[in-house]
């Protein structure tokens, strides 16, 4: 599976695999600003946990930027009402 890019400096990502005990596990870690996953036993489930990251970081950057741009709109469409007349 490819890596996504790293949702928060879009560095590259690298899939680490360590020991710990007689289990081998793993981790996704972005080798420019050290953001990783947490260890799991599954290499697939820490490939997919990461590249949900980024989908997860879209949406919250589309929802932090709807609600910046809804106060300016109410701000704007009250200030284009009263330069036209309209009155609540």
């Amino acid at each position: 599976m490819k890596l996504e890019k790293c949702p928060c400096c879009l560095g590259e990502a690298e899939l680490v695999n360590m020991m710990v005990g007689d289990t081998e596990m793993w981790q996704v870690t972005c080798s420019s600003c050290g953001l990783s996953t947490e260890l799991d036993d599954d290499k697939v489930f820490s490939e997919e946990r990461w590249n949900k990251r980024l989908e997860r970081s879209r949406l919250k950057m589309w929802v932090t930027l709807l609600a910046a741009f809804l106060p300016f709109l109410a701000v704007a469409a009250f200030l284009g009402g009263s330069f036209m007349g309209l009155r609540l």
